[in-house]
């Protein structure tokens, strides 16, 4: 007959004994090394040259004149702030992603002034008189006796 518990034993007793234990590092040793980039402040070479060279100990690149680059390399969109939404095909599939982030971001800023987007807090009979108490109360009161005056009077 097989023993389950004999042969767990054995296993833990062979993991326990061939693990590898980790040192932990303390202190400043455990923070990541930061690998300062040194800045070219030569003129000459921030003008005429890429500044840019993947090989150890060859020259700089040349920036050649504008002729020389493709037309498409002027009209590339350097703006970081997103394509005014009256600038873009309202066909595309990015126009109505846009639409739907901001339809969303609108709803979850309106949803955040009274807790709207906690789960707790979803509840249609008495969000009014949540977020407004005792104003509710008087208003709606006020609004009926309103509505009672108004079919009296028809």
């Amino acid at each position: 007959m097989f023993n389950f518990e004999v042969c767990h034993n054995i296993l833990c007793t062979f993991a326990r004994k061939y693990s590898k234990k980790v040192k932990a590092t303390k202190g400043i040793a455990a923070l990541a090394k930061i690998r300062e980039i040194k800045v070219e402040t030569d003129a000459e070479k921030i003008v005429n040259c890429c500044c840019i060279n993947y090989r150890i100990g060859e020259q700089p690149i040349p920036l050649k004149p504008d002729s020389e680059y493709p037309e498409w390399l002027w009209t590339l969109r350097t703006d970081r702030r997103p394509v005014p939404l009256n600038e873009v095909n309202k066909n595309s599939y990015y126009y109505w992603r846009r639409i739907r982030k901001i339809n969303r971001d609108l709803i979850n800023n309106l949803s955040s002034v009274d807790g709207w987007h906690r789960k707790d807090h979803r509840s249609f009979e008495n969000h009014s008189l949540r977020f407004y108490g005792n104003l509710y109360l008087a208003v709606s009161k006020w609004s009926d006796s309103k509505k009672l005056l108004e079919n009296k009077n028809d």
